[in-house]
């Protein structure tokens, strides 16, 4: 999972999606679509209209878990942003303003944990989702979910920011559950024009060591080294290249800079000159 930005509460504070209007309420039977119509303001299923901002979601996604989830499966709502006014809106705390996820609890209202971003998530959406949105202007973006349960549906609620009133909520069944690494290992390739010479390199290199005679590439689950292995999760990569890699990708970087580094100083003991005795008489 990416560690970008996982947001909490606070990012909604000074956020206000202000709606009016009539209130009656509808429901349909034939469909999970729960919708509390506010004159103009609504969320429908798939769009949720307000007099802020104006969220459209374009897709539902299931990912496995992983360390950065303690395990928990993830889902993943896709969406489109719009800022209608000339407020401070971004497309985390826009969405964040809007919307909660929910699964069932008989103890509590189940409201899920925000996840961290799934490792096939675009640059653009890294680089855009806590950018301020000009008036007018659209971002796409993304928000994620750790699931409590494996098996049950997801409650996705739409409130008006403002008071809380309910617009609507849309349930999602648990769909597909897809592979992180495999995901990432086709979009990884976008982050190597970020890498310097030498990382690119380096990175190259172990790509190459791990690619099939059709050219597909091999991910090595195996760490024999539990030193290199405990260095994964530290603090060390942030602003790296690597800070949004999985777990073995950091540690097939580490193991190949560790080769190098003893290859170097191999060759800088064969170079270095040889001690002569002394030949000095006592």
């Amino acid at each position: 999972m990416k560690k970008i930005l996982t947001i909490g509460t606070t990012l909604l504070a000074g956020l206000s999606l202000a709606a009016c209007g009539n209130q009656q309420s509808s429901t349909s039977a034939k469909s999970s679509t729960t919708q509390q119509t506010h004159g103009k303001y609504y969320f429908d299923g798939t769009t949720a209209n307000l007099q802020d901002v104006k969220i459209k979601i374009t897709g539902v996604k299931f990912y496995q878990g992983d360390e950065t989830t303690n395990g928990k499966n993830v889902i993943c709502f896709d969406y489109t942003i719009t800022n209608k006014t000339d407020k401070d809106v971004n497309a985390l705390t826009g969405w964040q303003a809007v919307f909660n996820a929910y699964q069932d609890n008989k103890n509590t209202e189940g409201k899920l944990e925000v996840a961290p971003m799934p490792s096939d998530t675009s640059d653009q959406i890294l680089q855009e989702q806590d950018q301020s949105i000009k008036k007018g202007g659209s971002v796409q973006c993304r928000m994620a979910y750790e699931l409590d349960s494996n098996k049950k549906p997801v409650v996705l609620k739409a409130t008006k920011g403002y008071d809380g009133t309910f617009l609507g909520k849309k349930t999602f069944k648990i769909g597909n559950i897809s592979n992180q690494d495999e995901n990432y290992s086709s979009s990884s390739s976008s982050n190597d024009k970020a890498v310097s010479d030498v990382q690119k390199s380096s990175v190259v290199s172990s790509k190459n060591n791990s690619q099939s005679s059709n050219g597909n590439v091999i991910k090595s689950k195996s760490h024999d080294d539990d030193q290199l292995w405990s260095d994964v999760n530290n603090d060390n990569w942030s602003g790296t290249i690597y800070e949004n890699a999985t777990p073995q990708e950091r540690y097939d970087y580490l193991q190949d800079q560790a080769k190098r580094g003893s290859e170097q100083e191999a060759q800088m003991s064969s170079s270095a000159p040889a001690v002569q005795p002394s030949t000095t008489q006592p």
